[in-house]
């Protein structure tokens, strides 16, 4: 008969309670690894071309984005979202593309206040989406500034309302090389999104749609450049559409509309396309325009149709011109009402 001193018995059961604490953890581990996996195979989705998003990052495929757009948002009745018929005018695969490389609380309530008017109007354009850097959403609260992150928090929960795409783009290619974000290099970096779209019409915010309906005739009302094609004349000889190449390593800002359109050329190699609108097309040049565009009041001349959307100017301290805007008090009633509470006329918001 072998007698234990006491520290031998205190070492077993110690022993014991380890080694019952390190089984525990072990199946913890293993079935929280197991959910994580059934997650992932939830969430992925067949690629439509993976060599062509080689280095790249992927695309969302057609099949998850059309998903968005159905009655299965639980967006009540009430929202007034237009679907069917509307949607039956666009033949391709288009989105509206807002962006924004700094995180300005204005300007991001400006945004959901473009694709809510886009949603409770009814536009024929599939999708809608909003780029941003992915390190918002890896900034504390306290360094991007409370009401930035108040603003982020609207817009998340308006990206679920109001169907958006929320395409936040890793900027690290650019900021490791010294590089600052800019709205340029933000859309360099994730033009590649665009992949499974037939053409993708940026439009600066901030800014207001005033006609839903002649703001998709942008897109929809003439022939668009797409892929370059000797044999299509539209490609590489378009009346609506001019020719500007995206100069990320040169500006800062972008033209405030850009048709950008993105195409797998085969290789593993993509051909991007950007343009802008010829403006002195008459009734398709200034159907997007900035403030003095717009002809405030009743001008008497049926002729003079107003824009479809008005982008506003910034002044030399970065806020937004209310000076020779009409439509400045409209818009800032609008915005403040998606972004109820939100403090938008007081100059903290600017503070980082």
């Amino acid at each position: 008969m072998v007698l234990l001193t006491s520290s031998t018995v205190s070492a077993i059961i110690s022993m014991a309670v380890i080694a019952l604490f390190t089984i525990l953890l072990f199946f913890s581990g293993y079935v929280l690894q197991q959910q994580s996996v059934r997650n992932i195979q939830n969430a992925i989705r067949p690629r439509s071309d993976p060599a062509s998003l080689k280095d790249h990052g992927a695309a969302f495929p057609k099949s998850q984005k059309r998903g968005l757009a159905g009655p299965d948002l639980g967006l009540g009745d009430d929202q007034g979202i237009l679907q069917g018929s509307q949607n039956s005018r666009a033949k391709g695969n288009y989105a509206y593309l807002q962006l924004l490389s700094s995180p300005d609380p204005s300007d991001i309530c400006s945004a959901i206040l473009f694709f809510k008017q886009l949603a409770t109007n009814g536009t024929a354009v599939q999708d809608r989406l909003f780029m941003y850097p992915e390190q918002w959403d890896r900034m504390s609260a306290k360094k991007l500034g409370k009401p930035a992150s108040v603003a982020l928090s609207i817009l998340h929960a308006a990206s679920i309302k109001y169907g958006i795409w929320l395409l936040p783009i890793d900027m690290t290619a650019a900021t490791s090389q010294g590089y600052e974000t800019t709205d340029t290099k933000l859309l360099r970096l994730g033009q590649i999104q665009f992949m499974q779209y037939d053409s993708v019409l940026y439009v600066q915010s901030p800014g207001i749609v005033l006609d839903t309906e002649r703001l998709d005739d942008v897109l929809l009302s003439r022939p668009l450049p797409g892929r370059h094609d000797k044999k299509r004349l539209e490609s590489f000889n378009n009346e609506a559409w001019i020719p500007m190449a995206l100069r990320a390593e040169r500006d800062d800002r972008l033209p405030p509309v850009y048709l950008i359109t993105v195409n797998n050329v085969g290789g593993g190699h993509v051909q991007a396309r950007t343009h802008i609108p010829n403006v002195a097309l008459p009734g398709f040049g200034s159907l997007i325009t900035p403030p003095w565009g717009y002809k405030p009041g009743d001008t008497g001349d049926e002729t003079i149709q107003q824009p479809a959307y008005v982008y506003f100017e910034n002044d030399r301290d970065g806020q937004v011109k209310w000076a020779g805007n009409p439509l400045f008090g409209t818009w800032r009633a609008q915005q403040s009402e998606v972004c109820e509470g939100l403090d938008l006329d007081d100059d903290i918001y600017h503070e980082q």
